[in-house]
């Protein structure tokens, strides 16, 4: 890696804070450099001390007669600011903090912090932490860190990187791993992230040609746009993102914000930029051993049909559920697999998928046998991916099956999974040669089935997102519209239509009767609806300013005269526009759809299920603006009325392709105005045989520094 070569593989380090105090961060840190035999320069700092554990100490960093790639502070925090001070005065380009006491501890750590961050900015220094264990990068011995990090079992070497804002859980995350025999590369525990994050942490780790795969646990971000952009490189590069989100209830965000300060952002809103970015969500332990183990190999199932087979029918059948719920299924085998099956599985046996090899199978004297169907499944086309079960199969028998898988195995480029019970301690030869095959074991069918739907989601976020056409310009604000949101006004709702038909989104007719004049309304279809015009009433019924159902011209005249006698005694200081009058949508169900300006995220679109059904069921989808038509197809794909589009019950079949080309024009929308617009509602949005309409809209603007929103 180039961005971050001498942070993570220093030549030269200076510890701030050593002492005979073995407890002291910064002695830890020396001690663990000198332990795990770090072949660049060390440099203790303490004026209280000539030398720290054989090395000449210093009384400062700039008494330092050598360049220092990097600075180490072990501080208490009272005692950072002038360090960082002598970092900045000897040019030093990087610095890791240790110290907490900054903003997680309140308004006094807060100035703190910023002083910290003003330095390193006007110096050039690029910092990690503050709050933090610090880094280890394994493959160099580099342990710019102190407490678990430091500590035995030493990690392995691998091709893993880790980022991680809780040092103290990341760093379980690193040790349950290591418990799989998956090595690591760089181990990173950002803290308070006053400079480097977890997001330029990962960009920088793509670039990193030893990292192959990314774990982070991270409990938020500043600027979720920089992750999505750095999930979607990251998927170009073929360098799968494991993440796990910290703080996605509400307590759960309480705890964040006084561990890490970090601003949590809706879950909503991160899970939609996962589907958008192909990162996998984790949250267990075993998920992560999982899926890193799914991933070594390289291998991407080609489609999502699934071969089973081994010596446990039950293991099948829970394979077979759980892989349903993410998207999996059983491969219906050919004619021609299982001819070639029939004669190597005994009579008692099962040839179609799942194969039931039967009891005791897998020995030495079916070794030829076994060759020969793994072949044949993975010969058939319509065989996306392989789930072997061994079950129970004892160390021999186990032994002579991994034998055969791995040899086979590396003739294909299908994944193989494999589950095993067995106990670990009894199994050791077998789980050798699959580790040395790079060939998951797993000690559930489940989670089998999990993994490989894991590959396979990733594989389908590549193909649909790397090269994928980016949403074309949406139409600009006319000069009025803008203007009346700069000044902190809402859109009425025939301005709010107005601008939504520029942009692309289908709405009603509307005719606009201003004054005491008589309503024009030749060429108006019944029934029709009347609503108050007023940048003052974004919510119309609560002051008797809306009457639907009209079926003539003189139902329509006598609606605008009660809605002006409410209007005039409920909401007298509004300032009324006039009265729109709409042709009423009859027929079609009833959607919500809408954008969020997100303080982390920027603009978020909405759609789900409408009327009494918007509060109730809470069916609802979201991904970031801005986003094509297949991505708005797959919004409402995940709507659980969605089935209520392709005419259930002998209903219509609704025009689904015409809501997702107003939800992507919507959502361009949104993001063209994303300066101008908190918030577009548009409730709502009718979509029927013919087409989508929306009834009603509101467009809110973005509140500015002393006013708010409208």
């Amino acid at each position: 890696m180039s961005k971050f070569q001498f942070l993570l593989e220093p030549r030269s380090i200076a510890v701030v804070g050593v002492s005979d105090d073995a407890a002291r961060p910064g002695s830890q840190a020396v001690r663990a450099l000198m332990r795990n035999g770090y072949q660049g320069r060390i440099f203790p700092v303490n004026p209280k001390y000539q030398e720290f554990q054989g090395l000449k100490c210093y009384a400062s960093v700039q008494a330092i007669d050598e360049d220092v790639d990097l600075v180490v502070i072990g501080v208490p925090a009272k005692g950072v600011i002038p360090v960082m001070r002598e970092c900045a005065a000897k040019s030093v380009p990087y610095v890791t903090v240790f110290s907490g006491g900054f903003r997680e501890s309140g308004p006094e750590g807060v100035e703190r912090e910023k002083e910290l961050l003003d330095i390193a900015r006007g110096a050039g220094i690029r910092v990690i932490g503050p709050n933090c264990l610090g880094f280890a990068s394994i493959p160099s011995n580099v342990y710019a860190a102190f407490g678990s990090i430091t500590r035995d079992p030493k990690l392995e070497p691998g091709n893993v990187s880790l980022v991680t804002q809780s040092g103290g859980f990341g760093y379980s995350i690193a040790l349950a791993c290591a418990e799989a025999k998956i090595g690591f590369r760089h181990v990173v525990a950002t803290g308070n992230e006053s400079d480097i994050d977890t997001v330029e942490m990962i960009d920088a780790l793509i670039d990193d040609p030893e990292t192959r795969c990314i774990v982070a646990y991270i409990e938020g971000t500043r600027d979720g746009r920089a992750l999505l952009r750095v999930g979607r490189r990251a998927l170009a590069a073929g360098k799968p993102v494991l993440l796990w989100k910290g703080g996605v209830t509400e307590q759960g965000a309480r705890a964040a914000a006084s561990h890490t300060a970090s601003m949590t952002g809706s879950y909503d809103f991160y899970r939609a930029l996962y589907k958008q970015t192909g990162i996998v969500e984790i949250g267990e332990l075993h998920e992560v051993v999982d899926y890193l183990k799914a991933f070594a190999p390289g291998k991407q199932p080609q489609g999502n049909a699934v071969a089973v087979m081994g010596v446990s029918g039950g293991s099948a059948i829970v394979f077979a559920d759980a892989g349903e719920r993410r998207g999996l299924t059983l491969s219906a085998l050919t004619e021609a697999t299982q001819e070639r099956l029939a004669p190597v599985v005994p009579s008692i046996g099962a040839i179609h998928n799942p194969i039931d090899l039967t009891a005791g199978y897998f020995s030495e004297h079916n070794k030829d046998k076994l060759e020969v169907a793994l072949r044949a499944v993975l010969d058939d086309d319509q065989v996306g991916s392989l789930c072997v079960n061994l079950a129970t199969t004892g160390p021999g028998g186990s032994a002579v099956a991994a034998e055969v898988i791995a040899r086979v195995s590396n003739h294909y480029s299908k994944p193989i999974v494999v589950f095993s019970s067995t106990p670990v301690a009894a199994n050791a030869e077998a789980l050798d040669i699959f580790s040395q095959a790079r060939i998951p074991v797993l000690p559930s069918p489940s989670r089998a089935a999990h993994a490989l739907a894991v590959l396979w989601a990733y594989g389908r976020a590549r193909e649909r997102i790397v090269g994928a056409a980016l949403a074309e310009p949406a139409a600009e604000l006319d000069t009025d519209a803008r203007a009346a949101l700069r000044a902190g006004r809402a859109l009425s709702e025939m301005e709010s239509k107005a601008v939504l038909s520029k942009a692309g989104v289908p709405v009603t007719k509307d005719l606009l009767v201003r004054g005491d004049e008589r309503a024009d309304l030749a060429g108006l279809s019944y029934p029709a609806v009347v609503k108050v015009v007023s940048r003052d009433i974004p919510h119309k019924s609560e002051v008797g300013g809306v009457k639907v159902n009209l079926a003539s011209a003189e139902a329509v005249a006598s609606a605008i005269g009660q809605i002006r006698e409410s209007v005039a005694r409920l909401a007298p200081a509004a300032a009324i526009d006039g009265m729109m009058v709409s042709e009423m949508v009859t027929e079609g169900f009833e959607l919500i759809a809408g954008v969020v300006n997100d303080v982390v995220f920027g603009p978020v679109v909405m759609v789900g299920a409408g009327g009494i059904y918007a509060e109730i069921l809470k069916d609802v989808s979201f991904r970031l603006a801005p986003f094509d038509e297949r991505t708005a197809l797959e919004m409402l794909d995940e709507l659980r009325c969605r089935p209520i589009f392709d005419g259930a019950r002998g209903g219509a079949t609704l025009d689904v392709a015409s809501a997702a080309r107003a939800l992507a024009a919507l959502s361009r929308f949104g993001w063209a105005v994303r300066d101008e617009v908190q918030e577009i509602d548009v409730n709502p949005l009718f979509l029927s045989s013919r087409g989508v309409v929306a009834a009603d809209a509101l467009v809110v603007p973005k509140a500015r520094p002393g006013r708010g929103a409208a």
